[in-house]
């Protein structure tokens, strides 16, 4: 069998990798990308990385079977259109149609989410599930779902988008403009506007001395050490957002009655036993009865090969 290969278009980088027949990951090359460069330039990048990691992998192009990769924000499931990425500045691209003429192979372009919850459903914490929930605090909140086996992407690509489950109506401005969405309260921005006010305040001194009031600084690793360091600010910030992390897993088991609910991305690989323990208690507090008492929730297993795994398995299915 040909190779597959498969990409993740992220906010700041472009990660390509080859994979054989069992998907196993046979080349891996990154590149930096942003939306200072614009539109054509990101794609550059990501046909310069589709390249290198052939090279790597000692292929030419033309021996790849297929293309699978993924961008945050709204992909039209069908067509492989990139709507809207966040911080990339693609509007509706046509991301799939110009890699498939330009590289003359089948070519699969899904939400980033979609691809990393597929990914652990074949090769990682999900696998034999069959009804499965994503969340991935990060930037924002990501989502994804899966029903008997299947993506679930809803009518336009738009399922899943449980970043904005409300939680507190009256609470903090969420970036959609409404009031109290869960990634207003859990997502590791919303983690890093409150753990550096109160640095600005002369507390947390881990913040104060790494971060110099630089709120990109504040980052999933630092707000990991100040929790690990016993600062009892960063703690109570932290496990008041597991906490209504774990109100919107009640609302998404009573919804979907999942077999599992995976916590993905940077903020959970950084702090695995507050965010599962204190959001996965909250959950089987607040959900009806067998809704929460039967869910599993884990850590994802496979970090950034979750993603570019699941989207080359979804390129490789154009194939069957």
């Amino acid at each position: 069998m040909k190779k597959i290969l498969g990409f993740d278009l992220g906010g700041t980088k472009v990660l390509a990798a080859v994979l054989d027949s069992d998907f196993n990951v046979l080349s891996r090359v990154k590149m930096k990308a942003n939306a200072d460069l614009g539109v054509k330039s990101v794609y550059k990048v990501i046909c310069a990385v589709i390249n290198d990691a052939c090279d790597e992998a000692g292929i030419n192009t033309s021996d790849l079977a297929a293309i699978g990769g993924c961008a945050p924000g709204l992909v039209e499931p069908k067509t492989g259109l990139v709507y809207d990425t966040p911080n990339l500045g693609f509007k509706n691209f046509p991301l799939q149609k110009k890699l498939s003429k330009d590289f003359n192979v089948p070519v699969h372009i899904e939400n980033d989410v979609n691809a990393g919850l597929y990914g652990e459903l074949h090769f990682g914490a999900a696998k034999g599930m069959k009804n499965v929930l994503a969340l991935s605090p990060g930037t924002g909140i990501g989502g994804a779902i899966v029903i008997d086996g299947k993506l679930f992407r809803g009518s336009r690509g738009g399922a899943g988008e449980f970043g904005h489950i409300m939680v507190q109506p009256d609470g903090p401005l969420c970036g959609c403009g409404q009031r109290g969405c869960i990634e207003a309260i859990s997502s590791r921005t919303a983690l890093s506007q409150q753990i550096l006010s109160f640095a600005l305040r002369g507390r947390i001194p881990m913040v104060i001395a790494e971060a110099k009031g630089n709120l990109k600084k504040v980052k999933s690793g630092l707000i990991a050490r100040s929790y690990n360091s016993g600062d009892e600010d960063v703690q109570a910030i932290v496990d008041y957002s597991a906490r209504y992390l774990g109100v919107a897993m009640a609302n998404l088991a009573n919804t979907f009655n999942p077999e599992s609910i995976i916590l993905g991305g940077g903020l959970i690989e950084a702090l695995p036993e507050p965010f599962l323990r204190i959001s996965s208690q909250e959950m089987r507090d607040k959900a009806m009865g067998i809704n929460g008492e039967e869910v599993k929730v884990l850590a994802a297993e496979l970090g950034d090969d979750a993603v570019i795994k699941g989207a080359a398995k979804l390129a490789a299915e154009l194939l069957d």
